[in-house]
């Protein structure tokens, strides 16, 4: 025992008894935790001073906007600050103490009894039998999604560096046949016009979302062998004469073929047995295997705002990373919103932002007084589909990455003014994930074992490869060096192109993550998914932005914004403001954009780039762009940015925030950014 834990042993012996006592008198057996607590120890903190304090990130999965608080021991003269026959108060509304996505552990504050709503104590249980069932959370409403598991190549960037082992989450109405007309486990694609994305699924506050689940996974590792995927390249666009086919690999892929649906965080409805989507401990299996297609019903209760992971554990280990399907793709976000908010989309293409304009008497879209055109965020197709409403009643029909959020109230009392509390934001969700599974850009086959081989592979290259993603996409440093110095690609002809200059910015290459078709052999090409064409997030200036950043991966990353800060705490005026956030494997945070959101207080229009600030990670492709448009932006051909080798690449529509003033068209004298 340390001089200064011996030191402090009579107070915390006293403490101890009292607790006992109170205890006794309750007749209610402490938890092991409480008495933690008595002996003066915070949650997570050791029964030494000496021991460092461990973040609140590595304590729980629950994701949170405030950053993570590290828990400490109570000091020696702190008396208990709730007795064991009273609750522990909730935290002030943003206050450190207060997490979006779940609350945070308390390290100020014995542990109480449990309690049943009615205030009672909860008797202990009988040795031997299970104890009361905790009450089933009450769902103010119920949104419903449709959701398979399903092999899927996707390709990180324009120059051909593809996952061979691919595993995505999408909705049932985002699919189709590989072959034929008939949709079956093995025999399954997104359907063309959809870019691969991790699944983001929304639910409002005191909500439950309910998932339909059925795995669609090639029964058999084998069976994955040679598949091809009308959505993707069919080629790697650079690569020399026998170009390397954009295929899956049975030798890349998990053996195991069970998936599932769990979300770090969300409340079960029903129980483990039904909602964890797991197989561990006690509980019943709630995986779902390949071979029979079978279907499993989620039912989750969003408590709190915030964004919560989203994964399979069906095989949870092994592959790069060790994260096992995690690791190939299956992942995404359950974004917990204000409650009573609605979402929209927020970037389209051209002819669906147009297809949502208001329409006249005369038939003809109405305009303003500016030229921009009146958005009808309600429009249907005439099959009842919405355009831009995520819903379609209850149910959800869109799981785009970035969605407008409106509609709701918050208790806005201690927030500061230049916050977004209150107002409608646009969010963009961004998930980090690592050790990347990908077969390199310019590859070949070794003539002497016939596998496919990199220079990006060699150690000269490896440190610069595409191994650290964001949303599926990675612009690696290596391939962009090695296209520049091969003279292929946009950037062939810059001899004078080096370091940062044509690497971190999208004048010389293009916008990070793009995918393209291109033929190796006439070099015609096109530019994928023009609604979602790379990793850049757009908004108009002013517009309020929140980020839901999430971790799948194993290492552990810092969240750096360019140009843009948040506060620690949003409600808190007094809060400290930050451009960077250490984020963990598993971890998640909101970043509540200060200053007006979009531009901040300079107003400045352009691209800001957020990244890994851990030169290797960014290196190897973990950084995306905020692009701030200063005119309205309809996903017209005439405003596609330029682009050395294919002419041009599209600039999706971006679909304005309702209720905030619309930005100016675009005219000959003002083009706007970046055609200054």
């Amino acid at each position: 025992m340390s001089p200064k834990s011996s030191a402090r042993l009579p107070q915390q012996v006293i403490r101890f008894v009292f607790v006992t006592i109170l205890i006794s008198l309750t007749g209610v057996v402490a938890n092991g935790q409480a008495a933690r607590h008595a002996l003066g120890v915070g949650v997570g903190a050791s029964e030494s001073d000496a021991s460092p304090p461990r973040s609140v990130e590595s304590e729980s999965p629950a994701s949170h906007t405030d950053s993570a608080v590290a828990s400490s021991p109570i000091p020696a003269s702190q008396p208990a600050s709730v007795s064991a026959s009273q609750p522990a108060s909730a935290p002030e509304p943003g206050s450190s103490q207060e997490g979006v996505g779940g609350d945070q552990k308390q390290s100020l504050a014995v542990v109480a009894p449990s309690l049943t709503p009615q205030g009672t104590p909860v008797p202990a249980p009988t040795p031997g039998t299970d104890p009361p069932a905790a009450t089933a959370p009450v769902c103010s409403k119920y949104i419903t999604a449709d959701v398979v598991a399903f092999d899927q190549v996707y390709t990180y960037n324009r120059f051909g560096a593809f996952n061979p082992a691919g595993m995505i989450y999408a909705l049932r109405r985002d699919i189709a046949p590989i072959t034929g007309t008939v949709i079956s486990a093995g025999n399954v694609q997104l359907r063309p016009d959809k870019r691969p994305r991790p699944i983001t699924l929304r639910v409002n506050e005191g909500d439950c979302l309910r998932v339909t689940f059925q795995n669609l996974l090639t029964p058999t590792a084998d069976g994955v062998e040679n598949k091809a995927f009308t959505n993707q390249p069919d080629k790697q666009p650079y690569t020399t004469p026998p170009a390397a086919a954009v295929r899956l690999r049975k030798n890349d892929t998990t053996t195991t073929r069970t998936a599932s649906m769990h979300v770090n965080g969300l409340d079960y409805v029903t129980g483990p047995d039904a909602d964890d989507g797991a197989y561990v401990g006690n509980n019943a299996s709630s995986l779902a295997p390949a071979s029979i297609g079978q279907t499993r019903l989620y039912t989750w209760y969003a408590a709190k705002q915030g964004q919560y992971l989203l994964y399979s554990m069906g095989a949870p280990a092994g592959n790069e990373g060790d994260i096992g399907q995690g690791g190939l793709g299956l992942f995404g976000s359950v974004n917990v919103e204000p409650k009573g908010a609605k979402w929209y989309r927020s970037q389209v293409t051209e002819k669906v932002l147009l297809s949502a304009a208001k329409i006249g008497t005369n038939g003809l879209p109405i305009y303003n007084k500016n030229g921009t055109p009146q958005i009808n965020y309600e429009a249907a197709y005439t099959n009842g589909d919405p355009i831009l409403n995520i819903l379609k009643g209850t149910e959800i029909i869109y799981t785009d990455l970035n969605a407008l959020i409106t509609g709701f109230t918050e208790d806005c009392a201690d927030a500061p003014p230049s916050g977004t509390c209150g107002r409608p934001f646009r969010e963009f969700t961004v998930i980090f994930h690592d050790e990347l599974k990908a077969v390199q850009a310019f590859s070949k086959t070794d003539k002497e074992t016939n596998e496919l081989t990199s220079p990006l592979d060699a150690d000269v290259f490896h440190g610069v490869r595409d191994g650290f993603g964001i949303n599926y996409g990675a612009s690696g440093l290596g391939a962009i060096i090695i296209a520049n110095r091969l003279g292929v690609g946009p950037s062939k002809g810059c001899q004078s192109c080096k370091f940062e200059d044509f690497f971190l910015e999208s004048w010389v290459n293009g916008d990070p993550a793009m995918v393209i078709k291109r033929d190796p052999t006439t070099g015609a090409g096109e530019v994928l998914f023009p609604d979602d064409p790379s990793n850049v997030h757009h908004s108009y200036m002013n517009d309020p932005v929140r980020f839901r950043n999430l971790h799948i991966g194993k290492e552990t990353h810092v969240f750096h914004l360019h140009a843009h800060q948040w506060l620690q705490s949003p409600r808190f005026e007094d809060s400290t403001y930050l451009d960077s956030q250490t984020i963990g494997p598993g971890g998640s945070y909101t970043y509540e954009i200060n200053y007006g959101g979009s531009g901040n207080r300079n107003q400045t229009p352009g691209d800001a780039i957020f990244h890994c600030h851990l030169y290797p990670h960014f290196a190897q492709g973990m950084w995306e762009l905020w692009r701030v448009h200063d005119v309205f932006e309809t996903g017209g051909g005439d405003r596609n940015l330029p682009d050395a080798e294919l002419g041009s690449s599209p600039n999706p529509g971006v679909v304005p925030l309702p209720n905030l003033a619309l930005p100016p068209m675009p005219v000959d004298k003002f083009r706007g950014y970046p055609f200054y």
